[in-house]
């Protein structure tokens, strides 16, 4: 106790704050605006964000929705689902044609040589390859057309 209070030097004594009143009545005071106001507080939501079309412009809860409404809903994820999983396979398989020393040892380098792909890809980098025209030629007298 002795050596914290070795040191010790009380806090000077403030003065008492005292609170002026103006003249101002109330309703004056409150009604002044801040000087920068954004549009954007002024707009309604659908003027703010793009509204969607068809079914997607209604926005409805999960309690809202009809039986038909729920089963819609879960196939599109599904379908989102399978299409990304059916990316990553279509990337995998071409990364094996690209680098097959790869092979199975090494996941880490797979991940990355795809997060690779995916930035080259949104970078304009890799471009698709399709063949324009029918691909239904069930004979060769169509084939040759």
């Amino acid at each position: 106790d002795a050596l914290s209070n070795y040191h010790f030097a009380p806090r000077p004594v403030a003065d008492e704050a005292q609170v002026k009143t103006a003249a101002t009545p109330a309703i004056a005071m409150e009604e002044v605006l801040p000087l920068h106001v954004s549009n954007a507080t002024a707009m309604a939501p659908e003027e703010i964000f793009n509204k969607k079309k068809g079914r997607d412009g209604i926005l409805r809860s999960e309690s809202e929705m009809t039986q038909e409404d729920r089963k819609r809903l879960r196939q599109s994820k599904k379908a989102a689902r399978r299409k990304s999983r059916k990316a990553k396979l279509a990337d995998e398989k071409l990364i094996s044609r690209l680098k097959p020393e790869l092979g199975l040892n090494n996941p880490y380098e797979k991940r990355k040589m795809r997060e690779e792909l995916q930035m080259a890809r949104a970078s304009g980098k890799v471009v698709e390859g399709k063949v324009e025209g029918n691909d239904d030629f069930k004979t060769s007298a169509k084939f040759f057309q």
